[in-house]
């Protein structure tokens, strides 16, 4: 049975065993227990509370006659965490939340308020005399579990520009009428809700950017004050914003390293982050640290915190701020009127950017990939000579970097005949032409040579010789017409001519 009524768990208000142990201690200090041996008397069976709760640990002590207590201390699980002494009071600031509620004569009452995760151990108590000191044999228990109250959330994204959710949500223990949003005039948000679960979706939360909503459980009662007396709402951040840090002054270029830094404090240590870019949701800390930036990684980003505490929670909204990432620009060298010029006629190279966002900019020219003493975006020459043809390129050049453009070939004419100023090119004209002047020349002796041949032979037949009726007869003369280097050859014996490789006629 509980003295005052309570939701079900564990109860933050004095308990009937723990009114018993603080019955005893005034009895024996009414009825000179004091006078008793050395003593330590805690609560027989462990202790448990909720999270944001409080708890207290009744305790009482005895000593000898005629002694003087100059100290007493708890400690949790053998570290001190509050102390009181006869010249310097109370002590440790380790143990804020921890209040003794005792003295130095025979009270060692502890009152933990409210109450962490962390705060479950074994709680002794030990006091100091003149003469000795003395431990608590036993120590009492204490468990500490997570309030059925505190608000928690989740996080549900779909595909799609803002399409999704965040949920704030309780357990189905915590006595409460529902869970609803308010903005940051106090306004309830219209949204679904339920007794457990309530959920905002991203649309009505991306209007809120800048502010800090708050999820509130709906006759939520702190059972550690008194009824109608309820502390103010902490743990409200302040308004979030969104800090860019780069490696170096100037814009974040292509292939950059820089951090985003989402800065608010509030104070709580149980919050979450979590940040949209470009409408999408990415996990983090409260930095978001991006190495080797591509262009997609520009754009906007928000940064959300999650600050959880029990009866309430609070969604802080930062601004949307946006990072640009700069390419390298795209070079090119422009040729006017054009890369084919004749000699002696005027030609502009200009060197010019696909954009206008850098500042500072200086040039430098490249012919055949040497380096030209010329430094101004134009490259001008009055009158155009065969040995300035080839392959030019442009540098551009700030302190952000440089940039440089592909190769452009400039040609040159001879009065209305073009040729490459290229070295290479003209050697191989000029080869070819020599070798086809070569074969015509040969092909002329050869054809003369078949000729004058023809006419030789043409003439011996003329001269009365007759021929033999059954020797086979030849259809063609040409085809008696030997190759280069074989001359006919009269027989000795029949006056035939024959092809021989080896003897010839002169």
């Amino acid at each position: 049975m509980r003295l005052l009524h309570r939701a079900p768990g564990p109860t933050s208000v004095f308990t009937l065993e723990e009114m018993e142990a603080l019955l005893l201690l005034a009895l024996s200090i009414l009825t000179g227990a004091g006078c008793q041996d050395w003593g330590v008397t805690l609560p027989v069976g462990p202790l448990a509370g909720w999270s944001g709760s409080c708890v207290t640990i009744p305790c009482s002590y005895t000593y000898p006659e005629g002694q003087l207590v100059r100290a007493v201390t708890w400690s949790r699980d053998k570290e001190r965490i509050v102390q009181l002494t006869a010249t310097a009071g109370q002590g440790y600031d380790r143990a804020k939340r921890a209040q003794f509620l005792g003295d130095l004569q025979h009270n060692c009452t502890l009152r933990l308020s409210p109450l962490a995760l962390g705060d479950g151990g074994a709680y002794s108590f030990e006091f100091q005399t003149q003469s000795q000191s003395w431990r608590s044999p036993q120590a009492v228990c204490l468990t500490v579990s997570e309030h059925p109250c505190r608000v928690q959330h989740s996080m549900s994204m779909f595909p799609g520009v803002l399409s999704g959710s965040t949920d704030c949500s309780i357990s189905e223990r915590c006595a409460s009428s529902g869970l609803y949003w308010y903005d940051r005039a106090g306004t309830q948000i219209l949204q679904e809700t339920g007794k457990s679960k309530s959920s905002l979706s991203m649309h009505i939360i991306w209007q809120h950017r800048g502010a800090v909503l708050e999820c509130r459980v709906r006759g939520y009662r702190n059972s550690c004050f008194p009824k109608g007396s309820q502390p103010p709402a902490t743990g409200r951040p302040h308004p979030l914003k969104v800090l860019v840090d780069t490696d170096g002054p100037g814009p974040i270029r292509e292939g950059d390293s820089f951090t985003l830094r989402c800065v608010g404090d509030s104070g709580s240590l149980d919050q979450v982050y979590f940040w949209i870019h470009n409408y999408e949701h990415l996990p983090g800390s409260s930095s978001l640290q991006i190495e080797g930036a591509a262009l997609s990684h520009g754009g906007n980003y928000t940064c959300m915190k999650w600050v959880s505490d029990i009866g309430r929670a609070y969604l802080a909204i930062s601004p949307t701020t946006y990072v640009a990432i700069l390419a390298p620009p795209v070079v090119h060298v422009v040729a006017t009127p054009g890369p084919h010029r004749s000699t002696g006629e005027p030609l502009s190279l200009t060197c010019r950017l696909d954009t206008s966002a850098y500042g500072g900019l200086g040039f430098s020219w490249y012919k055949d990939g040497e380096r030209l003493g010329w430094a101004q975006a134009e490259l001008a020459f009055p009158g155009v000579q065969v040995a300035d043809g080839g392959e030019y390129q442009c540098e551009v050049h700030n302190t952000l970097g440089k940039s440089t453009s592909l190769p452009l070939t400039i040609t040159v004419v001879y009065g209305s005949d073009w040729y490459q100023l290229s070295p290479g090119p003209m050697a191989g004209f000029g080869a070819g032409v020599l070798l086809l002047f070569f074969l015509s020349n040969l092909g002329v002796y050869c054809l003369a040579r078949r000729i004058r041949q023809r006419k030789e032979l043409g003439g011996s037949l003329q001269g009365g010789s007759r021929e033999d009726p059954s020797v086979p007869q030849r259809d063609s003369l040409y085809e008696e017409i030997p190759c280069a280097g074989e001359i006919p050859c009269p027989s000795d014996d029949d006056g035939d001519y024959y092809n021989s490789p080896k003897d010839y006629c002169n």
